[in-house]
Order: C-alpha cells, then sequence, then structure tokens
C-alpha cells in the first residue's frame, strides 16, 4: 500500500470551525493591536478563503500530499488567548541544544508556542539602533517600520498558507539593523512548538536598511509530539542598497509536526543575501525560498542541506528570480534519504527580459542510503534574457557499497561507515558557511541526525 502522503489526489478542506474570521478578530483583539494590523489580518484571511488547497494536482504540490493532516483536531496555543506564558525557568532539551553561549551573539528571543520566554540584546548593539523584539510587541513599539515592511516581500496573496499566516500569525521577530550599522555576531531566533495538535503560525521579518548588514539565524524545535502539530511559518527579508544579511533557518521540528512555510528576501541595489538552510525534522515539510533580485548587481548565495529518514517527507521548493541587470546567484544544495524517508527538490533560476549579464548556477546532489528511500530532484531554468550565463546541474545515487567495504575492512562498522560516508558528503556543502557559529550549528545538527 503507498505512503498517502504522495499518493492520494483528492482534495483537501480545512474545516470552516478549525480557523475562522472571529478566531482572527479575537486575536486581534486579545493583542490589542491598531486598527492597521487588524486590516491586514482580515485581508489576508478573506485572501486564504478564496484560495483552494494545494492539491497534487497543483505543479508545486504534485509530489507531496496533505492528506495526512488531521485538519479537525489542531487549535492555536491556548496561552495566545489567556495571556499566560510557559515558566522561563524550565526549557525543554531540545531548547537548551539550541541556545549558543550568550557571549557568541548580538541578540536573542526564545519563544514557545509564541511566547517569550527569554529576550536578550546587547547593550552596545540596542545602542547602534538595531533592533531585535518580538513581533507583537514590535507593532506596538515600531509601528511605522511595521506597517511599512510587514506582508511587502510575502504577500497573503502568494499562496493558501501563507495568507492562513498573515491572518493568525501568533510568533516570530522583528529584526531592523539601520542604515550602514554593521553588526557581526548573529542574531538568534528559537522558536519552540509545545503540545499535541497545535498550530503555530511564526513570522520573522527582517529588514536591513543600506549599508547594513547581519547575520540571523532562525531556529525551529520541538519534542516528538505523540499526536500531531502543525506550523505554517513565513520569513521576510528586505535589503536596501549595498545591504547584507546572512540568513540561516535550522528546522528541527518533531517527528509528527507538518509544516509548511515560505521564506522570501526581496533585494535592492548590489545588495546580498545569504541563505544557510538545513532541513532535518517534521513528519511532513514544505518550504518555498526565494530571492528576487530586483535592482542592479543584486546578489545571493544557497547552501542547503535536506535529510529525511523513516517515515520523513521533505519537499524543498528554491527559486531565485533576476528582474535585473548584472545580477549573481549560486545555489549548492545537497539531500539524503535513509530508510523509507522521501525527499523533493525542486530547483528554478528565472531570468526577466531585462536581467541581462546575469550569472546564475544552481547545483543539487543527492544521496539514497537504503532501497526504500526515494529523491526527486528537478531543477529548471525560465530565460527570456538574451545576454546572460545561466546552468544547472542535478544527481541522485546511491551509496557506494566499495566505499562502505574500504572502511569495514578497516575495521569500521557498517553503521559508522555509513555515517562517515555521509558526512563526507554533505562537507563539501558545509564549508561553504563561512560563519562558525552557523557552520558547527548545522554541522552538530547533521551528526545528530546520523546517531539515531
Amino acid at each position: 500500500m503507498k505512503d498517502n502522503l504522495v499518493s492520494s489526489t483528492h482534495a483537501i478542506t480545512l474545516p470552516a470551525e478549525i480557523f475562522s474570521r472571529e478566531m482572527v478578530a479575537r486575536l486581534s483583539e486579545r493583542l490589542a493591536e491598531p486598527d492597521w494590523m487588524r486590516e491586514k489580518r482580515h485581508i489576508a484571511w478573506s485572501l486564504f478563503e478564496e484560495m483552494p488547497m494545494p492539491t497534487p494536482q497543483d505543479e508545486h504540490w504534485r509530489r507531496t500530499n496533505l492528506g495526512a493532516v488531521k485538519w479537525n483536531a489542531l487549535r492555536l496555543p491556548e496561552s495566545i488567548y489567556a495571556g499566560s506564558a510557559p515558566s522561563s525557568g524550565r526549557l525543554l532539551e531540545e531548547l537548551n541544544v539550541a541556545l549558543s553561549p550568550g557571549e557568541h551573539i548580538a541578540g536573542r528571543i526564545v519563544m514557545s508556542n509564541g511566547n517569550v520566554i527569554r529576550h536578550e540584546l546587547r547593550p552596545e548593539v540596542a545602542a547602534q539602533g538595531a533592533v531585535l523584539m518580538d513581533l507583537t510587541a514590535a507593532v506596538r513599539h515600531h509601528p511605522d517600520l511595521v506597517r511599512q515592511y510587514l506582508m511587502q516581500a510575502v504577500a497573503p496573496g502568494e499562496g493558501k498558507f501563507a495568507a492562513l499566516n498573515g491572518a493568525l500569525w501568533n510568533a516570530g521577530a522583528l529584526v531592523y539593523i539601520p542604515r550602514d550599522v554593521r553588526i557581526e555576531q548573529p542574531f538568534e531566533i528559537i522558536i519552540e512548538l509545545q503540545g499535541d495538535n497545535t498550530a503555530l503560525f511564526p513570522r520573522v521579518l527582517i529588514i536591513a536598511e543600506a549599508g547594513a548588514s547581519a547575520v540571523v539565524i532562525e531556529e525551529l524545535v520541538s519534542s516528538d509530539h505523540i499526536d500531531q502539530a502543525f506550523s505554517a511559518g513565513v520569513s521576510e527579508i528586505i535589503t536596501g542598497e549595498g545591504a547584507s544579511i546572512t540568513y540561516a533557518e535550522l528546522q528541527r521540528w518533531g517527528e509528527q509536526v507538518f509544516a509548511c512555510n515560505t521564506r522570501r528576501a526581496v533585494q535592492s541595489a548590489q545588495s546580498h543575501v545569504t541563505w544557510n538552510l538545513g532541513y532535518l525534522g517534521s513528519r511532513l515539510s514544505k518550504t518555498f525560498v526565494d530571492s528576487t533580485l530586483r535592482e542592479d548587481g543584486a546578489s545571493c548565495q544557497v547552501h542547503g542541506i535536506y535529510f529525511a529518514r523513516d517515515r520523513q517527507h521533505i519537499d524543498l521548493d528554491l527559486a531565485v528570480h533576476h528582474v535585473a541587470r548584472h545580477t549573481q546567484a549560486d545555489l549548492l544544495i545537497k539531500g539524503a534519504a535513509q530508510e523509507r524517508g522521501r525527499a523533493v527538490f525542486r530547483g528554478l533560476i528565472r531570468i526577466d527580459r531585462v536581467g541581462q549579464q546575469t550569472d546564475s548556477y544552481l547545483k543539487n546532489d543527492n544521496l539514497i542510503l537504503s532501497k526504500d528511500a526515494r529523491i526527486d530532484s528537478i531543477p529548471s531554468l525560465i530565460i527570456d534574457a538574451n545576454d546572460v550565463r545561466a546552468s544547472h546541474g542535478a544527481t541522485v545515487g546511491h551509496l557506494d557499497e566499495e566505499h562502505i567495504f574500504y572502511l569495514q575492512s578497516r575495521g569500521i562498522s557498517r553503521a559508522l561507515a555509513v555515517r562517515l560516508v555521509t558526512e563526507s558528503f554533505f562537507a563539501s556543502v558545509l564549508e561553504r558557511i563561512e560563519q562558525a557559529h552557523i557552520r558547527r550549528k548545522l554541522t552538530e545538527a547533521v551528526i545528530s541526525k546520523l546517531e539515531r
């Protein structure tokens, strides 16, 4: 019998009683939001109601099906309405693993089910005008920033779950770096999901004004739930002229979490965004990552890894859109699948007619570690300009038994040999990550998964 995550073709609907306009209004009232924020939520809800649920008939969802989600059981965290927060004195093991030593960071927000349980910002960083704040507080304390930029990079009309997030976001953070301010140490945003059947909608807004630079790490963690949980997250990156943002996402959801996420950067002239992506957790995850190079000289790099095992299904949909001249992109993504794990990679380089003198390259390599695992790789190019350099490549290969035999002949067990080969496979991506802090986090997460 085929896995219903990938074989079902039936349309899926969300029961009206699970999410509703009344719920949107109640959440906004509970958070004492201004009229403009309430209006943004209701517009997003209207769009959510109009859009159909994605099905395998939709090209971007053809290999990923949400039929296993028990929508009727989902609920928002009760603490969102009650105003109560978990005790900051007790962090779950998953949060403790995610926390970095304080001396290595510029600032940190730790959230559990949308409630802030830790917030730190170095005084010297705050003195430069940089902001790290949970998004709910930012609506009150920085209304002009939030009103101008929220839902600009990822509009509610982008898709069903982007709209649902726009209506019901209940966790997340604002990172703001003023003009010409350069922060070398990273900002950490750690978002934890607790409780069976909990629905969490985190949203992160990153704004770098002209000439600014920062490193932002978003880490998603949870325990292995007995029953399901669900998350639909959005992260928006907006760069001014000459700005530089390094964004890292480490997704380590528990084994019963279903997730549908959208990440997008909208880049101005001569700006640069580096994406460092690690997708290792969840029962099923579908993530859209998109850089829009909208002005001349903008550039991006993507370093990504994904690893599916047991019953996991990980789907990464990556796109770079060149809409200006002299733009550049370099993308290297590697994936592995073990046991009955399933991974899907879709990569697109799109160059508009005005995108002359573009230089763009996409490479995706994949490693199959067992006979029941499967990875689909679909790289593609859409080019409307005639003076460009653009190419892509993809490989899907099985574990080389000669390598395993060689290691075993040196007295190494098969399990350890497989682990060493897999670590070596991911090494070329990890070595590209310049920030030691991010490289260490991703490396440790991969090793932890291999040791399970």
